[in-house]
């Protein structure tokens, strides 16, 4: 507590990285607090093929590039997750589970997190058949029958992941598919991926392991045998502790002007937590640089101010 910094950047993902190397290089003291692995999001994507620089690159290849970028510049980052934001005042505190920081700008670089279903079975069985990331763990079901729950491109593309090792893919979809990135084309190329529209998941069964899932399709219960359950039905921002003390549109994003400015000054948000059009490793790092930059700007007035 007796140490303040200039910033705090809360998130090592590929924003909140560029924004702790931009404060970092501006000449400000900065530290990075992560709650779990640098890299954020990058560690469970597979081929990159969009990120100007690299035809093709593996997430976690390009998770361990930010990291080593942020350590040659001696930009510390922590491990500790932050349980408690007081945000107000010319010093914001942050409240970890290991210890408590301080400092006079603070970058919020969140990201986000995957959306439940919150059906029967759900909970109990993750990492026995449910899963979030058919990149992490399709692998485990390869000639299985396995579902993919969702109706947008993140479903389609874990369902296009699968068919190379899955037997039979479903998708189960509450109305039809809403792709931006892929077509008609896309779906019918692929045998082995059964759509099945109208479709509402109800309960995942079985005993040790997933066996089943019920679901609802023009008012009469369906059943599927399968291994396993992949949920894809979006995401969700990292932005519960802040729930009234940072102005939140209405799925939970931050909002934020044009130079990442929240509505609490001082306080800066930056990549997939804040409200966006797009949401992509670029846009992440582009705006992580101008919420590293202008909080630097930040902290430079405040210290200019209290000398004159």
């Amino acid at each position: 507590m007796d140490k303040i910094y200039d910033v705090i950047v809360v998130g090592a993902g590929p924003a909140g990285i560029t924004a702790g190397i931009y404060a970092k290089r501006a000449g400000r003291e900065v530290v990075v607090l992560e709650k779990f692995l640098a890299g954020g999001q990058l560690g469970l994507i597979g081929e990159i093929e969009n990120y100007p620089g690299f035809s093709s690159i593996n997430g976690s290849d390009l998770a361990e590039k930010f990291s080593s970028h942020a350590k040659s510049l001696a930009v510390p980052i922590l491990s500790d997750e932050v349980v408690d934001y007081q945000l107000e005042g010319e010093v914001k505190t942050l409240v970890g589970k290991k210890q408590t920081y301080q400092a006079r700008a603070v970058v919020l670089a969140l990201g986000s997190h995957s959306k439940e279903l919150n059906i029967q079975g759900e909970k109990e069985f993750i990492g026995k058949g449910v899963s979030y990331c058919a990149l992490c763990d399709g692998n485990f079901f390869k000639g299985k029958d396995v579902a993919v729950v969702g109706s947008g491109d993140s479903a389609f593309s874990d369902a296009l992941y699968l068919t190379g090792m899955c037997n039979k893919v479903y998708i189960l979809a509450k109305e039809n598919l809403k792709l931006n990135n892929y077509s008609n084309d896309d779906i019918n190329e692929k045998k082995n991926i059964i759509l099945l529209k109208g479709a509402l998941s109800q309960a995942i069964e079985g005993k040790d392991r997933v066996e089943s899932l019920i679901y609802n399709k023009a008012d009469k219960q369906e059943k599927l045998e399968v291994s396993a359950v992949f949920i894809a039905i979006g995401r969700k921002p990292e932005t519960e502790l802040l729930q009234g003390k940072i102005a939140l549109n209405q799925g939970g994003y931050i909002e934020t002007d044009d130079k990442m400015q929240t509505s609490l000054q001082g306080v800066f948000a930056c990549g997939d937590v804040r409200v966006s059009a797009i949401k992509q490793i670029a846009t992440a790092v582009g705006d992580g640089a101008i919420a590293g930059n202008e909080a630097s700007k930040y902290v430079l007035r405040q210290k200019y101010s209290k000398k004159n």
